[in-house]
């Protein structure tokens, strides 16, 4: 299947027109002037750790100065790096690539365009804020030339700013997300465009960016996490950008996960746990996964013992009951919730990675009702709790703080999923016999009304973003599986497309690269189905063998 494609001669075209117009009016504007002229070293940055380099004065990323949890990634780091960064990792450099990762992270693009700017910076300045010229007037993390029209010098030196003039060229050049196709050092050096025998500089670095990348992305703070999907099967991706896939079966969990990122699966393994559970996962504040397993007679958890590491045995997180979901605090903590035939209760982290608080009732909730959880711009949890007979809404009323009380969001129905738009605003889907609706914020505090979509009935529901910042949905029931997704960042819904025969379960998670992949369960086992591209896909397969049957 394939839509909405840019080919690569589009892409040219883009770029060559892109080198020659000075001037540009209406929605496409051009780019600013290139640093450096065409065919320079890149930044005539040197070497790592050289005199001359000690040499060249600094100046901070974070205004803060580097943390302690900066000088121990750092440590964490030098041996899993390969290249011209392995062993020269340090507290400063560790903060300024974090200041990078989060202004990507914050624009609402994913890792692969935060390891394209980190393989810049390794090239450009060996991820040094360099406060003085070192080739013409280059200064900062990407050498970028005040001359030149990346703005002042000052702002140059804003890691901030530079990562944003540096994505709106990127942009500019790899129009609709179409820098997801294409290589990491081939859209670096087209973005900074060096001599050409030294444009293989960037895609040396692209490994050792991605794993940099990867080990802030999962555990920055600065801003909420957003939760993973929830159901009979569950997607969570580690620290190390590996996706982990959990499936409930008849006899316990099973677990495959990816052998390496972005790559792909490990046979299946019998994990025990409860039998026919409802599943979650959440991410510690340290990156360590935590899987929560709820049976109608008991709900249990098992966690990694270190991130992207191997999983502790089972422990007991209390009794039994009917759906389970989880999310994050803004601070990290995570915080479960469970509905059963009383209403529905929650339980959370005293301390981020810490110990947990005892269980406590919501004031109500509907009764048996599928749970979803996701995160408020500002990073405020709130709760979507669906019955057959009703729909409620529960919220923090602060960060990190204390909860609402229960307010009525609609009718009953059959699934609920939630996601988040690239403005933040979060958007609610719900199915029942009629179709698939949705309703979004209009406003921090305002919803639009519910709208109905069509589609498949009484359907099992999950979301993921592209890698542009735009929702995509799935639904499953047991005759067809459906798709749509919004036509750009914070707007409409494309119609609905045929994405497969029918089944039991649906999850979706997003690789290390930002590609899609989606899990579809059925009485035969698991299947996954995964982005080739910025808007192709494979076909359905199983996932490194069948799995378990999921009913």
């Amino acid at each position: 299947m394939k839509r909405r494609s840019l080919t690569r001669a589009a892409i040219g075209v883009a770029l060559a027109a892109a080198a020659v117009i000075g001037t540009t009016t209406g929605a496409l504007a051009a780019p600013p002037p290139i640093p450096g002229p065409v065919g320079d070293q890149p930044g005539d940055s040197p070497e790592v750790g050289s005199a001359r380099g000690m040499a060249i004065p600094t100046v901070p990323c974070d205004p803060a100065g580097p943390s302690a949890s900066d000088g121990i990634m750092a440590d964490q780091l030098n041996p899993q790096l390969r290249n011209k960064m392995a062993g020269y990792m340090n507290g400063y450099k560790v903060s300024c690539a974090r200041v990078v990762t989060q202004a990507v992270k914050a624009r609402g693009l994913n890792e692969k365009a935060a390891a394209i700017a980190v393989a810049t910076i390794i090239v450009e300045s060996s991820i040094n804020n360099y406060s003085e010229a070192v080739d013409y007037d280059s200064v900062g993390l990407f050498q970028q030339r005040p001359s030149q029209g990346w703005g002042s010098p000052a702002e140059c030196m804003d890691p901030v700013h530079a990562t944003n003039k540096f994505l709106d060229v990127m942009q500019q050049f790899y129009p609709n997300g179409s820098w997801n196709n294409a290589p990491i050092g081939e859209v670096a050096a087209d973005v900074q465009r060096p001599r050409e025998d030294l444009r293989y500089l960037y895609g040396v670095e692209a490994g050792d960016a991605t794993t940099i990348v990867n080990a802030l992305w999962t555990g920055m703070g600065g801003g909420p996490k957003h939760p993973f999907g929830n159901g009979r099967v569950v997607t969570g991706r580690s620290a190390d950008g590996r996706l982990e896939a959990f499936a409930a079966g008849a006899d316990g969990v099973y677990h495959s996960w990816q052998t390496d990122p972005n790559a792909g699966w490990s046979t299946w393994r019998a994990e025990g746990g409860p039998r026919n559970a409802q599943l979650t996962i959440a991410a510690n504040a340290d990156g360590r996964l935590e899987l929560f397993a709820l049976s109608d007679s008991t709900l249990d958890h098992m966690w990694q013992t270190a991130p992207s590491g191997n999983w502790s045995s089972w422990a007991n997180f209390g009794t039994g009951g009917y759906r389970v979901a989880a999310g994050n605090n803004a601070d990290g903590r995570i915080e479960v919730f469970a509905s059963n035939g009383s209403g529905v209760f929650h339980r959370w982290q005293t301390a981020p990675n810490g110990g947990w608080s005892g269980w406590e009732g919501t004031f109500g909730g509907p009764v048996n009702s599928r749970l979803a959880v996701e995160n408020a711009p500002d990073g405020r949890l709130e709760v979507f709790a669906l019955s057959d007979a009703t729909f409620e809404h529960l919220w923090q009323t602060g960060v990190n703080g204390a909860w609402s009380s229960w307010e009525n969001f609609g009718t009953g129905g059959h699934d609920v999923t939630v996601s988040y738009n690239q403005d933040g605003r979060l958007d609610v889907f719900a199915s029942n016999a009629s179709g698939v609706f949705h309703r979004w914020q209009t406003s921090p505090t305002a919803w639009s009304g519910w709208e109905g979509s069509g589609t498949i009935t009484n359907a099992e529901l999950a979301t993921s973003r592209s890698v542009d910042g735009r929702i995509e949905l799935f639904a499953v029931n047991a005759s067809t599986a459906s798709h749509t997704w919004q036509g750009r960042p914070n707007a409409a819904f494309s119609a609905w497309e045929n994405f497969g025969t029918g089944g039991t379960e649906v999850a979706a998670g997003n690789n290390a690269d930002g590609r899609i992949e989606v899990f579809g369960t059925s009485q035969a086992g698991v299947y996954h189905r995964w982005q080739t591209g910025f808007s192709t896909w494979s076909e359905w397969g199983w996932l490194n063998g069948s799995g378990p049957a999921v009913g």
